[in-house]
């Protein structure tokens, strides 16, 4: 069972960093009308089951071949967060489809290194990764976060590879003891004469590998690759490779006409109407469609998913790109109300929208694999993470959704709201602080006096009621009625809160 909320910096970044979906119930991803189903590719993090829901969209893998990292698998091993690609049908006008494949790569197995659960940082396999609250762990992670990992520790990382090759983490597993390594990334400095690449600041040695699927015989650079092996020697970061294999993406499955929804990184950014999303081509025109923003929040590193049709260049002609922005809002607490007609929860006064691009996990003792509303009931504990919607209403639309053991602990995070001091208001719930104590995360700008090795640097009242207003804040602590009886309150400053830089 987990046990949460201890809120040093690494458990408030899970419950401020919140990353929100485009915005309201998803809109069917092909357009309306009462066509006859049609072939569909797509890739994204899975959010929740009952099917598998990829993008938002329910798809019955009752009879599809499921492959997870090259082998022949079963829905039972397939969990949320993890990047799948589905190929199948579905019929216009329909939120639901026909998956005939369903395909699942960790893109890095391997001993992690250089964990700081503060910073939200670790290397596996000489990868960077960056956790945030889009990161999902297994049920192994005791307390639902990077703190349970240390150095040496086997891990498999699901995520979103950026233009520098860093991962964010969509969900991390710890692996059984001899489990093969695993790394699937863009090949550079191939070295022939030896049989060497690099993947970033991987070193992989090939001389030994058994190559397979390689037009030429052998691998280039600028190929995705799937690299496995069993040593890794960690001073001169090199992975002894026992197979090479052409990295799966969605050409593996995509046809030109073929409907396709990938969701990922701006990995190159040229123009608005010619970008990289996960390495490959999009383009927009004048008639795309934006959700969640506009063509101004296009750039690199930009979490989107762009939905169209690819061309026969391989181009995805996007008709619509839902631009996911960082969100910054976080609660948990007792679920008062239920609603799963409606798609909405309540906790702490607040009114909480489920959509279909909403992560549905279970954490609780009960660990119920196909996880919904349905499950639910007043008085369970839940944590969620999502964006006020419209802001200033104090409603939430929720994009994580995490039911956990019951705790005595509430918390709130969001922006700060002035009342009187000792207290102030998160969502409007009033927040009293006459016993907390305070601390900043990010840079303090010199307010800051003494250290917190969990917690931050600490404040005084007056030093955090001073610097508070525009920013955001995270309480937790005893809910007393209406009012949160703080105990520990957060103020966070600059973007260095945030390894991924979501602020």
């Amino acid at each position: 069972m987990r046990s949460h909320m201890s809120f040093s910096v690494a458990a408030t970044m899970a419950l401020l960093l919140m990353a929100c979906s485009g915005g309201g119930n998803r809109v069917s991803s092909v357009a309306t009308g009462t066509a006859a189903p049609a072939a569909v590719s797509l890739s994204g993090p899975i959010t929740a089951f009952g099917s598998v829901v990829v993008n938002g969209v329910h798809y019955d893998i009752g009879t599809a071949n499921i492959m997870v990292n090259g082998e022949s698998a079963t829905q039972s091993q397939l969990s949320v967060g993890q990047i799948a690609r589905v190929h199948g049908s579905a019929s216009a006008g329909s939120n639901t489809g026909q998956a005939d494949r369903v395909e699942v790569d960790e893109v890095v197995i391997g001993p992690a290194a250089h964990v700081n659960a503060t910073a939200g940082t670790l290397t596996v396999l000489g990868q960077s990764v960056m956790v945030d609250s889009n990161t999902s762990y297994g049920q192994s992670f005791m307390t639902g976060s990077l703190a349970d990992a240390k150095d040496g520790d086997l891990l498999g990382v699901s995520g979103l590879v950026a233009a520098d090759g860093h991962i964010n983490a969509t969900r991390i597993e710890r692996e059984a003891a001899g489990h093969p390594l695993q790394i699937v990334g863009t090949v550079s400095g191939l070295d022939t004469n030896n049989h060497k690449f690099m993947i970033n600041a991987l070193n992989v040695n090939y001389s030994a590998a058994t190559l397979s699927g390689f037009g030429a015989g052998a691998p280039a650079n600028g190929d995705l690759v799937l690299v496995r092996g069993t040593t890794f020697d960690l001073t001169s970061s090199t992975l002894t490779a026992k197979q090479v294999a052409p990295g799966s993406d969605e050409s593996n499955t995509a046809a030109a006409g073929d409907r396709v929804e990938r969701e990922g990184l701006i990995t190159a950014f040229r123009t608005v109407n010619d970008f990289d999303v996960a390495q490959k081509p999009v383009a927009t025109t004048s008639s795309t469609t934006f959700v969640g923003g506009t063509v101004a929040d296009l750039g690199l590193n930009v979490r989107v998913e762009v939905e169209g049709k690819l061309d026969s260049m391989g181009v995805l002609q996007a008709d619509r790109v839902v631009i996911r922005k960082a969100g910054i809002v976080g609660l948990r607490g007792a679920l008062s109300a239920v609603d799963s007609t409606k798609g909405t929860v309540t906790l702490l006064g607040v009114t909480v929208t489920v959509t279909a691009d909403t992560r549905l996990e279970d954490d609780s003792s009960a660990h119920v694999a196909m996880f919904g509303l349905k499950d639910l009931a007043v008085g369970d504990t839940v944590l969620i993470r999502g964006y006020e919607n419209p802001v200033g209403s104090g409603a939430v639309t929720a994009t994580r959704l995490e039911r956990e053991p019951p705790t005595a602990t509430t918390a709130l995070a969001g922006f700060y709201a002035a009342t009187m001091a000792p207290q102030f208001k998160i969502l409007g719930t009033l927040i009293d602080t006459t016993t907390a104590k305070f601390y900043v995360a990010g840079h303090s700008d010199g307010g800051g006096s003494g250290q917190d090795g969990a917690s931050g640097s600490a404040l005084t009242a007056a030093q955090f009621f001073a610097q508070a207003p525009g920013h955001v804040v995270a309480a937790s602590g005893t809910l007393n009625g209406t009012t949160l009886q703080a105990d520990r309150v957060l103020l966070v400053l600059g973007e260095d809160f945030d390894g991924a830089g979501v602020f």
